[in-house]
């Protein structure tokens, strides 16, 4: 697998985890919405450029979204959950 087909599939992985795992509005059943988290993405990347960066800085970017931009209450449950899939999918593009 190349360079690029390798950070196309961890973009992907990191999409499916926003709208399956993550999803604070619910609209994963919503085919019309399915790129609504899309614009976080570079959020999570930006983090992951950090050689010093870590699963609980990507669980707290997330609930600062939820809060910050969405006004919802902050859910560092399922916030930490996605965070950990996405760090997991980090690692193996590492590897």
């Amino acid at each position: 697998m190349s360079e690029e087909q390798k950070s196309d599939l961890f973009i992907q992985q990191i999409q499916n985890v926003l709208l399956h795992d993550w999803d604070p509005i619910n609209i994963r059943k919503d085919a019309s919405m399915q790129d609504e988290y899309d614009a976080y993405i570079a959020d999570i990347l930006d983090i992951l450029e950090n050689e010093q960066a870590t699963a609980a800085e990507i669980a707290d970017c997330l609930q600062a979204i939820e809060h910050d931009y969405m006004g919802l209450a902050k859910n560092p449950a399922r916030a930490e959950e996605a965070a950990g899939k996405i760090w997991q999918y980090f690692e193996e593009f590492l590897a």
